[in-house]
Formats: structure tokens, sequence, C-alpha cells
């Protein structure tokens, strides 16, 4: 919605989000049902355990996981899942984080997947440690970085070509040979769906998603399941139970709304979608397409673009004409937001409205054309 009255109010201009599911520009649209359902529920009170606990039944059935949980946010998933594994159920371990005294309390990591998320691990207050280097880690790496401190072992997945690493499924052979729980940061990989179960398949113990991304609930919501004891341990680590993630409660309009959206997601036909972004992108990649100097072509590799995505490079200097390109699209009118890497442009369709295509296209018309005059 281009005039948006709560916002202008604020004195906030919206923007067209052609970027994605970035947390920076509000994750995803929430459906009307999401919205209805969060209006209801916002006017009962209800035993917010209670509710914790029957929504995360609807999160294990979907994933099948022996339990789970909603969280607030998938970062909130990091840190229950790293509070689980250090504490277990014992009350005077929970009580007391991020003190980790007396508890094992070192999170393992392959090198290359720390990012920039393998520090939300020492906000439950993990030490983090790492095995192997950049090139990549090896099992007599992994496995000779075990020591009797290591609580679990992080394995991460992100937006990206596969790093050289060891595989998931090698990751958890090895950790439950040591006897150590293997949790996976999945946060943005949806599509496909099956994704929701396939960890859980690998033998991951413990699984995070974003709620408000693909799935389309609310952008601080986020799902953690997998081992029941281990999903027990997460709860009694989160609000409203004073422990270290009381302040990153769940209100009962946002487990109403999140599990709402999953239900949502579960049921919608996901080829649908994807074919509707597919005439987004190539509306857009065409339109620009034959501009002197400039590359366009949708992509969608499942492994850096998830969904149809129209990207963009440059012949010549192209880290600054991707950094310009972005700041005008952000700071014109109407403002457009677009995703960035290090030297192209990416229009991601997931938030586009039906039309939304045209604007975007005409204006990355515009600047491009701008940049080169």
């Amino acid at each position: 919605m281009k005039n948006n009255a709560v916002y202008q109010r604020l004195g906030i201009a919206p923007v067209v989000n052609a970027g994605g599911t970035h947390t920076t520009h509000g994750g995803s649209m929430m459906r009307s049902e999401v919205i209805n359902a969060m209006a209801i529920a916002s006017q009962s009170f209800v035993d917010l355990s209670e509710l914790k606990i029957s929504t995360g039944k609807y999160v294990a059935k979907v994933t099948g996981a022996e339990s789970g949980m909603i969280t607030c946010g998938a970062a909130s998933g990091i840190v229950l899942a790293t509070a689980a594994c250090m504490t277990g159920t014992n009350e005077s371990y929970i009580r007391k984080l991020p003190n980790t005294e007396g508890m094992k309390n070192e999170i393992l990591m392959q090198f290359n997947h720390y990012g920039v998320y393998g520090n939300v691990h020492r906000f439950a207050g993990a030490n983090v440690t790492f095995a192997g280097n950049v090139s990549g880690c090896t099992s007599d790496e992994l496995e000779g970085s075990i020591t009797k401190q290591t609580a679990g072992i992080s394995y991460t997945y992100a937006h990206g070509y596969p790093l050289p690493s060891l595989s998931l499924e090698e990751v958890v052979t090895l950790a439950h040979r040591n006897g150590v729980p293997v949790m996976v940061d999945a946060a943005a990989m949806l599509p496909p769906k099956e994704n929701l179960t396939k960890y859980v398949e690998l033998g991951a113990d413990l699984v995070i998603f974003s709620g408000g991304k693909f799935i389309g609930g609310p952008q601080s919501t986020g799902l953690l399941f997998g081992n029941k004891n281990l999903v027990e341990s997460a709860l009694l680590n989160s609000g409203p139970n004073p422990s270290i993630g009381r302040s990153q409660k769940v209100g009962r309009e946002e487990l109403v709304g999140m599990v709402t959206a999953l239900e949502l997601y579960v049921e919608s036909d996901e080829n649908e979608i994807i074919d509707r972004m597919t005439r987004q992108a190539e509306h857009v990649c065409s339109k620009i397409g034959g501009i002197q100097g400039v590359n366009a072509a949708v992509k969608m590799d499942r492994q850096k673009y998830f969904v149809p995505t129209c990207v963009i490079g440059f012949q010549s200097n192209g880290s600054e004409k991707a950094k310009s390109v972005a700041n005008l699209m952000h700071e014109g009118n109407p403002r457009v937001y677009v995703a960035k890497s290090d030297t192209e442009i990416a229009i991601n369709p997931f938030n586009l409205r039906t039309g939304e295509e045209n604007i975007v296209a005409d204006r990355l018309l515009d600047v491009l054309q701008s940049i080169d005059s």
C-alpha cells in the first residue's frame, strides 16, 4: 500500500518490497486469514503455556518431529536451542543462564558455518568453538574438536552456494556417535515445502525456521522443533518463565497467527506461487534487458536464489553501480527496496502485489538510464 495512513501519521514512507523477505524491510505480507485470527485471539485471555503446547503440537505434526514450539523469530529459536542443549531440564541450570558454570557450554561449528548469526549462540551464554578453516572441514577435524564441554553442534544453512563443508548427514552420524545433539539453522530454507520435514528426517535433533518469511506468519515468530526432551528444555528456557528466553516471549496473538499461517502454507499450492513470481520476474527482466552494459536474467537455483528472481549484473563497475542503483531505488518516489549483493541487484517478487512488477520495472528503467546518462 503506497499511501498508508498509519505510517503517514508516523512520518514514514512505505516501500514497494522487491527485495524478498528480509527482516530489514518487514519480512513477508500476512494473509487476511492470519490477521483475522490474530484479531480474534486478542479478544480473549488464555493460559499462555497451554497455548504454546497446543500450537507446538501442530508444529510437530507438520514437520514430523517429536515435539515443537513457536519462538520469537529464528534468532530466538537459536538462543533457545542453544540453551536447551546446555541446561537440559535442570532447573538450577535454567535459572542461572547466561552463567554456564558447571554445565557443558560449548557449541561447535564448522569454521565456515559461522556467518552473521553464529554469534547468536553466545546470547545464551555459550562459547562458540570451531573445526576446520575457511577452505572446509574434515570428519577428523570435527570429531577432534569435540570436548567434554561440547553441548551441541550447530549446522547452518543459508541462502548462498554450498559451502565446502561436511554434509548434515555426515555431521549427524559423527555427532551422535559421540553423544552430541545437532541443531540446524534453516531460517530461510523455504521453499520447497519439503524442507519442513527434511532435516528431522536426516537426523537433526533441533531445527529452526523463520516464521515471517515464506510461511507468511508474523515477522516476530519462528519455529523450533525436533527431539522431545530438547524441545521440553527449550520451553522451560522460554517466556513467560523467568529464564533466558523471557525477553523473547511470544504473545497469544502471534502464537495463533503463526499456527494459522503454517496451516495455510501447508495447504498452499507452491507451484502456483512460483509461477506467479516467475511471470513478475520475467516482466522486470524483459523491461530492462535491452539497456547497454546491463545483464538481466531470471534465476532460480535452489541454492542462492530459492524463488524466481530477476538478477541484474553490470559489465563494468559492478560494485559501485549495484550500490548506486539500490540507493536510488530506495530514495526515490515511489520508494522501492531491492536486494543487493557485491556486484548485482536482485528483484525477488515474493512480496510484490499483482501489478507492482510494473512499478519496479519502470523505476529500474529510469534509474539505470540515469546512472549511464
